[in-house]
């Protein structure tokens, strides 16, 4: 096996590189698409275009139109009127590949054609939906696309609607015939007549299979017509490239090139893809056109994707700048300053997630386009599946070193020794790449959650042992099938638990208005022990996730009105089966996540509280409450010198004298323990709960008593078991995303933070408050027993860069594996780089453009993990950089 590639860019990739990063540091608001450079899909009256059964296009349906949407954005993508701003047709000398990214990103938003209508619009607006509301957590798996060409698909497309089109006129035949008799039968016999009772039962029955034909036939017109869509999109390329060659001398090299490239274009992804530059090019116009179309999709493992490929590749080094070239398409949205994001603020009130509006940390998620590779860990079958290609990609992530896109390897005890000393190697030149996911973890977990609700025989078990072993993550850390599910989630801030317990549920958050506090969770008494304090957390948490669970399956039933994704459901397992966009439960998986944030601080709150006040009785209760609501005294002139020491040697106390997470102490540990055994079957409980009444059919005789729970819920129709005949998979897990800032807003004081600070990032320890080194958190990740959390726990660490090593990183990495860490993202900094950069970012706040470019410029290489993200550190919020200052500590 060749492991061995080019270290550094080729001087045509740095070139490449050198203008994007030129670009990025410069001002981008004029290359956003704006509204009026694509046709209004819904105010379109072009008399020569034609669709069956759509005139109005206003009346056909919402996925169809979405379909329509996505040919106009991909036409004036290639428009050379629009790319003269948007750079979106252009061909850089030197690129190998075709096709570039509009502006677009989590922080700041999308740009796409509009294709609902005003009623819509305005329906969506109590539920927070519009055609915006798309997020990328699903990942796409491009072997078929690879393997039979884009043109297959859209052939299965033409042979479903033929074999439609028949049935559904038959249909509507038989359906009008029995509203005929059943018109006939009301204005002659009373409701209660038992002959009109039946006529009406088979108009309905009639209705309702004519519906369901339609809804197949839209969903596969609309795969068709998205399809076809890609496809003008890279037959109109190929021109660009063609018009571009003939600028050249013939037979020079940059003719020779463009003509190739365009010969590409025209085959892919048409066809099926034979060299690896097809290939690369194939995946390149896909993965384009899904984020253009709104769909910020993961790139899968892309490494058993593309080793076949490359094994037949002759020439590697070549095959190596493809691939950079493509890092470098990925990366082409980046922002590199602050001075000029509020003009590309592009989010609207449903660029969201969930049910209510979701407010994201804009400046965090600026350079977070939801894109990552992963590569390593073990094939369905179980065996180790590294490749050439696990190490050609993990070289070419290192050489570009870019923020997007993220990169993670699947690791285990048996992953080849070469394979973790290249990931120390490459986190040390790149000081944050990759990220390391152990299978012995993950894969147990993904199984359990996997046989919820499943029959316990052989065939269930091998079939759900296959799909976890090829597990994946998402664009973000949130592990899913391999382009085999349906993913969502929904986050809960722990802390709120913990405080709802000490004060009756109410927040603990001062608020004079509301005397307690803000009351978030029903009345509990006041604790009177310790065990008192862990018994009313666990009520309240049971409370939040009771409110989540519910959320999740509210979360189906809307989105298919307002955000179908027939270009993705044509490569989703189960879609094109089904006959359903994933957003009508056309995946064969669906799972969804309840993700608690804060952990870190709860265990450093109640391990202070059971020491200081029930072990050492220091202080009582309501003195802790009151530190805690009056924020520690801080900054408060109007307390007396008595609580003012008060709350100052409590602050101190909780700060420097207690248990702290991660740190390998004993108590801290058996307190995460607890936490971590109550959030699970709060999560059990909540799950059953919530199918029970949102997916599950009821027998007749309960049949009433659920319904009237659903509509309780705020939901009048059918389980989503009738329905969409989904089995959901409620799964567990513990992180913050970039969102531990913003989560922080909400919770008053605790153990070294004051009210409304930063929590601590994911399932880490608070910055600054460990002092067992690294090791010491991984000696306490082994006692958590994370193989139970199926949603992910990841944890952020950050190495002194003066003593760290390659070796120092692989010995870590071992201990991970073996110590049963379950997710890890590592940075190698140093507190004074991190301070110099924050300045430098503080003063080039008030330059102009060139001038803050120019202070910034050197910092541009320096990124690091922001949630489940690699970003910019120049680009970072001051208060998360301040929070990274914190961050490096001693192995």
């Amino acid at each position: 096996m060749k492991t061995e590639f080019a270290h550094e860019m080729s001087p045509r990739v740095k070139k490449l590189y050198d203008q994007l990063i030129n670009r990025a540091l410069n001002d981008r608001s004029e290359e956003w698409f704006t509204p009026e450079m694509f046709q209004n899909v819904i105010e379109d009256k072009d008399p020569n275009e034609r669709f069956p059964l759509w005139d109005p296009i206003e009346k056909c349906s919402v996925i169809v139109r979405r379909a329509l949407a996505i040919n106009r954005m991909l036409i004036a993508m290639t428009d050379e009127q629009n790319s003269r701003k948007t750079h979106t047709a252009e061909i850089a000398d030197g690129d190998l590949l075709l096709g570039n990214m509009p502006m677009g990103s989590n922080g700041l938003g999308k740009m796409f054609p509009r294709f609902l209508t005003e009623d819509e619009l305005r329906a969506g607006s109590i539920t927070n939906r519009n055609a915006a509301s798309l997020f990328g957590h699903n990942t796409m798996n491009y072997e078929e696309l690879l393997r039979d060409g884009l043109q297959a698909k859209i052939n299965d497309c033409i042979k479903k609607l033929d074999q439609l089109a028949p049935t559904i006129n038959k249909m509507k035949e038989e359906e009008a015939e029995a509203r005929k008799v059943y018109e006939d039968i009301k204005n002659k016999v009373p409701k209660e007549n038992t002959e009109r009772k039946n006529a009406l039962r088979t108009l309905r029955e009639k209705d309702t299979e004519l519906i369901s034909q339609k809804r197949k036939f839209d969903f596969y017109w609309a795969v068709k017509l998205s399809c076809k869509a890609v496809l003008d999109y890279a037959q109109r390329f190929a021109v660009l490239a063609e018009k571009k060659a003939a600028q050249y001398p013939d037979g020079t090299k940059e003719q020779t090139e463009l003509l190739e490239l365009a010969r590409i274009a025209r085959k892919v992804p048409a066809q099926p893809a034979e060299t690896f530059h097809e290939a690369m090019q194939s995946i390149c116009f896909f993965h384009i056109a899904l984020h253009a179309s709104m769909n910020f999709i993961s790139l899968g493992r892309l490494d058993q994707v593309l080793n076949p490929y490359l094994q037949k590749e002759t020439d590697k080094e070549k095959a190596l700048e493809i691939f950079e070239c493509f890092i470098l398409k990925c990366a082409a949205r980046l922002n590199l300053t602050s001075n000029f994001l509020i003009k590309q603020d592009h989010v609207d009130y449903a660029t969201v997630l969930g049910t209510h509006p979701y407010y994201i940390d804009q400046k965090a998620g600026v350079n977070n386009f939801l894109q990552n590779i992963i590569v390593g860990g073990k094939k369905a079958d179980g065996s180790d599946a590294t490749n050439e290609c696990t190490y050609f990609i993990l070289q070419a992530i290192e050489n570009v070193n870019l923020p997007a896109p993220g990169i993670y390897v699947r690791i285990h005890k048996n992953s080849p020794k070469e394979l973790i000393n290249k990931i120390a190697r490459s986190l040390f030149r790149t000081r944050n790449n990759p990220s390391v996911l152990n299978d012995e973890v993950m894969i147990p977990a993904l199984y359990h959650a996997l046989m919820q609700d499943e029959k316990n025989v052989p065939e269930v078990q091998k079939n759900m042992m296959e799909l976890a072993n090829d597990y994946c993550v998402d664009g973000c850390w949130e592990p899913i099938l391999n382009g085999k599910s349906d993913w969502t989630f929904t986050m809960l801030v722990g802390l709120q638990a913990v405080e709802s317990a000490l004060n009756q549920g109410a927040s603990l958050k001062k608020d004079e208005a509301l005397f307690r506090g803000a009351k978030v969770s029903p009345t509990t008494p006041v604790p009177k022990s310790f065990d008192d304090l862990m018994k009313y957390t666990e009520q309240h948490l049971q409370f939040f996730v009771d409110q989540a669970v519910m959320s999740l399956f509210m979360y189906y039933m809307i989105d298919e009105n307002a955000a179908p994704s027939p270009l993705f459901s044509a490569y989703l397992e189960g879609c094109m089966e089904k006959g359903a966009d994933k957003a009508s439960g056309g995946a064969n998986h669906n799972l969804a996540g309840v993700v608690l944030g804060a952990v870190p601080d709860m265990v450093n709150e109640l391990a202070a509280i059971q020491l200081w006040v029930f072990e050492k009785k220091k202080y009582s209760l309501e003195q802790v409450c009151e530190a805690i609501r009056e924020n520690f005294g801080v900054d408060n002139n109007n307390l007396s010198p008595e609580k003012l020491e008060l709350y100052k040697s409590i602050q101190v106390d909780f700060d420097t004298n207690s248990p702290k997470f991660g740190d390998n102490d004993v108590d801290a540990d058996r307190i995460t323990c607890d936490i971590l055994d109550m959030f699970y079957r709060c999560v059990e409980k909540s799950a059953s709960f919530g199918k029970k009444l949102f997916q599950d059919e009821a027998p007749e005789r309960e049949w009433r008593r659920i319904a009237s729970l659903r509509a309780l819920a705020g939901y009048y129709g059918l389980p989503l078991g009738m329905t969409f005949n989904i089995k959901m998979k409620i799964t567990a897990g513990f992180g913050t995303f970039e969102q531990y800032n913003w989560q922080g807003r909400s919770a008053a004081a605790s153990p070294n933070r004051l009210t409304g600070m930063p929590i601590a990032p994911n399932f880490s320890p608070v910055p600054g408050t460990t002092h067992a080194g690294i090791m010491g958190v991984i000696n306490s990740l082994s006692k958590f027993r994370l193989e139970r959390f199926a949603a992910g726990t990841i944890t952020d660490i950050c190495l002194e860069e003066d003593n760290t090593t390659p070796e120092i990183i692989s010995e870590i990495l071992w201990d991970f594996i073996r110590k049963y860490g379950a997710m890890m993202t590592i940075a190698v900094g140093s507190s004074e780089k991190y301070k110099e950069i924050y300045e430098a970012v503080k003063e080039s706040m008030n330059m102009d453009g060139a001038k803050a470019a120019q202070k910034l410029a050197p910092y541009a290489n320096i990124n690091v993990r922001i949630g489940g993200w690699q970003t910019p550190f120049i680009t970072l919020p001051l208060d998360h950089m301040e929070n990274y200052i914190k961050r490096p500590v001693e192995k």
